[in-house]
């Protein structure tokens, strides 16, 4: 009778996995782990040199702090954190930059984004060549690039205004001249030009042209960067340097100029 009872179990449980093994018996199989999809960014990381005057150093009205994922190259060379004001930085105050950063993480351009902003406040664009006032500062920051082996995808230009009067020829002589310097000593793989050319009710359309000029040579992989001269003073807390809603635009309008470079 005890033999009759095992046979009788080994068949009832060999019945049992069979049904199971076949999705009988009303009951659904666990359905497998699945894993979401990673997010795909154009840039896993993108790294960006900026050279200027006061708008682009930190000279405008609102401050902003740290953004996940949006670091900058300190002067020590090391990468680190964000937020205003930059360590390179002219003034103590706010920038485009944070924004920036912001935007093209939400915009799923760039998963990181790392900048590294030297502008000069007040800056000519003859300070940027050999012997001029902003020359030390890029230098040394080309000193840094070098001995870390940083390379960048971008470098913006946004600077102008401090050049009110000059001729259109020798602004583009210069700015030339100060590019082709950079490229010579730091791989860059796109440069964004900035049109600016108006402050505190000053406006250089020789400068503006020069700047568009210098935009339009894709074959030297140069692009339109922001245009700050479409900004009217309700974008300034000063007639010249940006407020939030004008930092806040002019982050778009860089995200919009990258856009477009890259599909080049």
């Amino acid at each position: 009778m005890k033999i009759f009872f095992v046979i009788r179990y080994i068949i009832v449980f060999i019945f049992c996995s069979a049904i199971s093994a076949c999705g009988g018996g009303g009951a659904s199989a666990t359905p497998a782990a699945v894993t979401p999809p990673v997010a795909k960014f154009l840039f896993p990381e993108l790294r960006i040199l900026v050279l200027g005057q006061s708008i682009s150093s930190n000279c405008n009205e609102s401050v902003y702090g740290p953004v996940n994922n949006v670091l900058q190259i300190g002067k020590n060379g090391a990468i680190k954190a964000a937020a205003d004001p930059f360590e390179w930085a002219d003034c103590a105050r706010g920038s485009m930059w944070m924004p920036l950063g912001r935007n093209l993480i939400e915009a799923g351009i760039a998963q990181k984004v790392i900048f590294m902003p030297i502008g000069v406040a007040g800056s000519k664009v003859g300070d940027w060549q050999a012997g001029g006032a902003a020359f030390g500062k890029l230098d040394d920051a080309i000193a840094l690039i070098q001995a870390n082996g940083l390379n960048f995808d971008f470098a913006f230009w946004h600077q102008g205004s401090s050049d009110y009067g000059i001729d259109q020829k020798v602004y583009s002589e210069k700015l030339n001249s100060v590019l082709n310097y950079v490229n010579g000593k730091v791989k860059i793989s796109r440069w964004l030009i900035a049109i600016h050319s108006r402050c505190s009710g000053l406006y250089d359309k020789n400068v503006e042209a020069a700047q568009l000029a210098l935009a339009a040579a894709s074959n030297l992989h140069r692009y339109p960067g922001a245009n700050n001269n479409l900004l009217g003073d309700e974008y300034r807390f000063d007639g010249c340097h940006l407020n939030k809603i004008g930092q806040e635009k002019m982050a778009s309008m860089w995200v919009d100029s990258i856009n477009y470079a890259v599909k080049q």
